[in-house]
């Protein structure tokens, strides 16, 4: 595509890398039968302004696909870093949902690495579209997320969507299943009892165990840290008012929810074993979707199933 044809921002972008030095790079590995769908090495445009590279990284060893994202042409890294942030909570989002499995393969504190575009690894001399017709829809995903106020800065939220996005990539079905559910525990924010009565009752309970002569150290320590515990909702209970504010009436969902903890505390702490999991999967799986879509304000676009008393 000929630089002549391109907005002023982009044409610095592409030709004037020195203007905008910095950039940001996403690691991207993609399972399963669905695939995002681009050909080889493509770029996209996202919004007005921002190109992103998309290189494939070969690997015969690895059965997955492995896609490295380059975000291009920032005045600044922290502009930078936001945009990667941003593009990681996007196509995390395109894996919600489009029912992608998917990971964000990172070493780092954050899922974006910033670099210097003035560098080898970040030169770009072109860019094109030439991704499949069946990336479309991704990119079309891609675009409202990213362009919106997809917030970045919630950490809780991005654990949790990393986590749902590549338990569909577990072998197992009973390890799929319990990285569905461990993936709503981020979201859980327990609540502390401010109730005189309880703090007593904790404070009282502390001081007979400190007290004990019978006790051996290791004991007490192991105690006062689940005595203390008892001023703050559980987790289960925290996700049950998780589910009860953005999935209004959903009785449900809460249903699903509650036999998904036990099943999967039996699994950890029995080694039980369940014939029926991959329809288990599919139901909690459907809950986690109807919940990311509440929360970030977005239509799924692989729709969730609902489920009656009559299922």
């Amino acid at each position: 595509m000929p630089n002549n044809h391109l907005p002023k921002t982009r044409y610095e972008i592409a030709d004037k890398p020195k203007l905008r030095p910095y950039g940001s790079k996403v690691d991207i590995i993609l399972g399963g039968d669905s695939q995002f769908g681009f050909d080889g090495e493509s770029c996209l445009i996202l919004g007005n302004e921002l190109i992103v590279r998309l290189i494939p990284r070969q690997n015969k060893k690895f059965e997955f696909q492995k896609f490295t994202a380059y975000l291009e042409g920032f005045a600044t890294a922290s502009e930078a870093e936001e945009a990667g942030l941003k593009f990681a909570m996007s196509v995390l989002w395109a894996a919600v949902s489009l029912r992608c499995p998917l990971r964000l393969e990172y070493h780092t504190p954050l899922p974006c690495v910033v670099y210097d575009r003035t560098s080898h690894e970040g030169m770009s001399s072109y860019f094109a579209l030439s991704f499949t017709s069946g990336a479309s829809l991704v990119v079309e995903v891609l675009e409202q997320s990213f362009t919106s106020n997809i917030p970045i800065n919630n950490k809780r939220l991005l654990v949790s969507m990393e986590l749902f996005a590549a338990a569909r990539l577990e072998a197992t079905e009973r390890a799929k299943f319990i990285g569905l559910v461990s993936a709503l525990e981020p979201l859980a924010e327990q609540k502390k009892f401010e109730y005189p009565d309880l703090k007593k009752i904790v404070k009282d309970t502390l001081n007979k165990v400190q007290d004990s002569l019978d006790l051996p150290d290791d004991i007490k320590r192991s105690l006062e840290g689940s005595i203390r515990n008892l001023t703050r909702e559980s987790v289960s209970h925290a996700i049950k008012h998780l589910i009860i504010t953005h999935l209004t009436g959903d009785k449900i969902a809460l249903e699903i929810l509650e036999e998904a903890y036990t099943i999967r505390s039996k699994i950890l702490h029995e080694g039980a074993f369940y014939p029926d999991l991959q329809d288990k999967s599919y139901k909690i799986e459907n809950v986690i979707r109807r919940l990311y879509s509440a929360i970030l304000g977005y239509e799924l676009r692989d729709p969730a199933i609902t489920y009656t008393n009559n299922d």
